[in-house]
């Protein structure tokens, strides 16, 4: 080998040594950021021309960097990311009401029992002012607990609708961004330069990733490196056009896009990330937690004050306050909801009010008649269960035929228990295994692209070394070529 391809050679690995130690460093420098994907230097062969002085080659070259990537991986771990999110949120907004609704001290299902077991107590001896101040206390804790009840489910509804506000926000934040990264991918493309920016493409990913866990939907990575994000099979971003996220004041999504912005399209399904979990609880449980318990306020209601005969003694034991109202008369046959109140007399009449109920424009409902607004008008002073000549006003006839209701009424509260309980259940398993599965999918990713600090320290010091052994043959060859020089001279 002539001493131009040993200069040529050395040269040729103190440039690999050199770019060695810049992706090392700019490894180091990135395991700390999130998103940040391994590179590595690549040699090629270069016109290696062993036998051949006056076609000496440089036999290695340095030729491009390489970005540490599976594409399969990544597209799994977006998909991923979109489910554990959306599970993650289900799981958030709902556990204090998961423990309020079954817990002893808190829960409806042991305050109605208790109402109803005081009716019975009262029934053996109507005479007794220290029952019919039970009947009381007990009225009082049972509409105390209601207003917890509706007073947390309210909470959740407006905090999801909040929250989807919010994710709007930052959506329409985050498009501009990723239109612009695939405009710059787009630009850096070109002839001899095929591949775009490691950085560029580690921020599309990123900001790709930040959509999934707020929107969900599809993530396409196109053959020029730009990403297109899809929802219900509608572009969020294409290449560098960017369309806008909107929020309806029914709780629902739609799509602003067209060149001028000025086509607005329904978005029908959105179940994943964030926003499908938001969406998930504004629009199906708030509402059926709502109806159960409306159902229940309504039953109570009706029951109670049938026993206190409402109607002519003008006792009631709950009812409703509607403005400056109090309605506890539901039989009164002036109101359009008078024919629509079943009598609550088997558990089949529950179910129908329950049912009756999951139509918005019901009568109860348009009145006023729910939880929200119901509160207990148990009289105060015992004394008023009583009439001017002294006779109880709930017979023990009544107050026995009340009592005999709380099976209705325990079989009702289950059915809320249950409606939350297995529903969180539901979504606490599945966060579990969301979790689980997103975990094995980092690692596999960190397995390809991640940065392993003992790993860089080891290509470090086998750079340092390249770099040394090129220095002393560049040396050594300076030295042959200064040695002939001499001998020629």
């Amino acid at each position: 080998m002539g001493v131009y391809s040993i200069t040529d050679s050395a040269m040729a690995a103190l440039n690999i040594a050199q770019a060695g130690v810049l992706i090392t460093s700019q490894n180091v420098a990135g395991a700390s950021v999130d998103g940040f994907t391994r590179r590595s230097a690549t040699a090629t062969i270069n016109a290696m021309a062993p036998n051949n002085l006056m076609l000496n080659g440089t036999s290695f070259a340095v030729g491009g960097f390489t970005r540490q990537y599976s594409a399969l991986v990544n597209g799994q771990l977006l998909n991923q990311e979109a489910k554990s999110s959306y599970s993650d949120t289900l799981v958030q907004y709902t556990q204090s009401i998961d423990t309020l609704v079954s817990g002893a001290s808190t829960g409806l299902n042991s305050a109605i029992s208790n109402f109803f077991n005081a009716m019975g107590t009262y029934a053996a001896d109507p005479t007794s002012k220290s029952q019919a101040a039970a009947i009381t206390a007990a009225a009082n804790d049972v509409a105390q607990r209601m207003t917890g009840m509706t007073s947390l489910v309210s909470q959740i509804e407006d905090d999801a609708k909040k929250g989807l506000s919010d994710t709007a926000e930052q959506v329409n934040t985050l498009l501009p961004a990723l239109a612009q990264i695939n405009q710059k991918i787009i630009e850096s493309t070109s002839a001899g330069n095929s591949t775009p920016s490691a950085d560029l493409l580690d921020e599309r990913d990123r900001l790709s990733s930040q959509l999934q866990k707020l929107v969900g939907g599809q993530t396409l990575i196109n053959g020029d490196g730009t990403v297109t994000q899809l929802v219900d099979g509608m572009a969020l971003v294409e290449g560098a056009m960017a369309n806008e996220l909107l929020i309806n004041s029914s709780g629902t999504y739609s799509l602003r896009s067209g060149t001028n912005n000025s086509t607005i399209l329904n978005i029908q399904d959105l179940d994943g990330g964030q926003a499908g979990a938001l969406l998930e609880l504004a629009n199906s449980f708030v509402p059926k937690i709502n109806q159960r318990l409306d159902s229940l306020a309504i039953g109570l209601v009706k029951v109670a004050n049938t026993a206190t005969a409402s109607a002519s003694s003008g006792v009631g034991l709950f009812g409703f306050e509607v403005g400056s109202a109090t309605i506890f008369d539901l039989d009164d046959d002036s109101t359009a909801y008078a024919d629509d109140v079943p009598d609550i007399a088997l558990d089949s009449w529950m179910t129908t009010l329950y049912s009756d109920l999951g139509d918005s424009g019901n009568s109860m409902t348009s009145a006023g008649l729910v939880a929200s607004n119901f509160v207990s008008i148990a009289p105060q002073d015992p004394s008023t269960y009583f009439d001017d000549d002294g006779e109880p006003i709930i017979t023990s006839d009544l107050a026995n035929t009340t009592s005999n209701r709380i099976s209705i009424f325990a079989n009702a509260t289950s059915s809320l228990v249950s409606d939350v309980g297995v529903q969180v259940a539901s979504w606490r398993s599945s966060q579990k295994a969301d979790q689980a599965v997103l975990k094995t999918l980092t690692d596999e990713r960190d397995s390809i692209s991640g940065v392993n600090l003992d790993e860089e320290a080891a290509n470090l010091l086998k750079y340092q070394q390249l770099y040394s052994a090129s220095t002393k043959v560049l040396q050594v060859d300076n030295q042959m070529f200064t040695a002939l020089l001499s001998i020629m001279n």
